[in-house]
């Protein structure tokens, strides 16, 4: 944080999320929260010795009553985002009815929640790696990690996590919700974007919850969504197909997926556009999703 001059970082947790955001059933619900507890007073202490850590809270979705129990828990420790999974937790899309008190939560307590890649499971079922050659390695060189076909379709999930809450009307019934999508990329967004306005216009026609929306699905997510680009993704050029106000500088640095260099590289994406883009991809929209930032 000295190095590159982060005066705020968000920290995330890595295998530790990786048993209460199982989607295995074979997992009993009270052991999969009482793992995410152990999680989350191990992140508030580990934050707590520095004001810049803004620690990053996770809450399995499966089950809707202990999921608000975690939340509620997370908020009194001091957590500045709640991180929840980007699958159907529990049989349940997102959207579905009995999460609307989670979502009515983060929003009384000014809070917002995140996604971020190993919220659901990193690698494509094993069946689309046999292709009847030798196993490839994943970008570290190893196995465990985002290979080439895992990453060439990372976006699905968060893509599809998003699409299904706002198409049940969660951003529409909590317009003051705010998330942010967090190293899945975001090559992704201009055509979400575009997509969803479509869906919605045609659909409206036989969907109620579709009829019932008073802004387009694109102004809702740019409104109440960010989304960080891979320093190899060129921000530059999404900016110019969708808006400014979309996207979040970040970096796993020194990681292999942050690059030996990332202020160059996304300055060198940005070229000569205005001051005013900078300051809304290095800090402002970050302020905008995150307000604590600003706060202190």
């Amino acid at each position: 944080m000295d190095l590159l001059g982060f005066k705020k970082q968000l920290v995330f947790a890595t295998h530790s999320v990786a048993m209460p955001f199982s989607p295995s059933s074979k997992i009993a619900p009270r052991l999969r929260y009482g793992a995410a507890r152990a999680h989350n007073r191990h992140m508030a202490e580990f934050c707590a010795h520095d004001s810049r850590l803004m620690g990053v809270a996770i809450a399995p979705l499966d089950e809707p009553e202990l999921a608000l129990e975690e939340l509620e828990f997370a908020l009194k420790s001091g957590a500045k985002a709640v991180w929840v999974p980007h699958h159907a937790c529990g049989g349940r899309s997102p959207g579905h009815v009995e999460f609307d008190r989670f979502w009515a939560k983060l929003v009384e307590s000014n809070t917002p929640f995140v996604l971020h890649v190993g919220g659901s499971p990193l690698q494509l079922d094993k069946a689309w790696a046999n292709n009847g050659r030798a196993p490839v390695k994943d970008w570290m060189g190893g196995g465990e990690n985002l290979r080439t076909k895992d990453v060439a379709v990372l976006h699905a999930g968060p893509e599809t996590f998003l699409s299904m809450m706002l198409i049940d009307g969660v951003f529409e019934r909590f317009p003051k919700l705010r998330g942010a999508c967090v190293e899945l990329g975001a090559g992704w967004v201009p055509s979400l974007l575009v997509r969803l306005d479509w869906v919605a216009r045609i659909w409206s026609k036989t969907d109620a919850n579709l009829a019932r929306f008073t802004r387009k699905p694109s102004e809702q997510l740019t409104q109440q969504m960010a989304f960080t680009p891979f320093v190899f993704e060129d921000v530059g050029a999404l900016i110019d197909q969708s808006n400014p106000e979309l996207y979040l500088f970040s970096t796993d640095y020194p990681h292999t997926e942050g690059g030996r260099n990332p202020i160059a590289r996304f300055e060198a994406a940005l070229g000569n556009r205005p001051a005013a883009i900078r300051d809304r991809f290095y800090a402002e929209n970050f302020i905008r999703i995150f307000p604590e930032a600003r706060a202190s």
